[in-house]
């Protein structure tokens, strides 16, 4: 009794693999750019150093 070649894993995993699914940061593009932006604070302007009253 021979086993037949049954090749059906063979053909999902070519499919799979062809199929994109993970995006690389690169090509986030700007849906990444607005979700670091609402991420980070918005920036402040320095503050200056007390100045103690003589």
């Amino acid at each position: 009794m021979t086993l037949k070649s049954d090749r059906r894993w063979m053909l999902a995993a070519l499919q799979g693999a062809a199929a994109p699914q993970i995006a690389m940061p690169w090509q986030r593009g700007p849906r990444r750019a607005e979700m670091l932006a609402r991420r980070k604070p918005a920036p402040t302007a320095p503050k200056r150093p007390a100045v103690a009253a003589c």
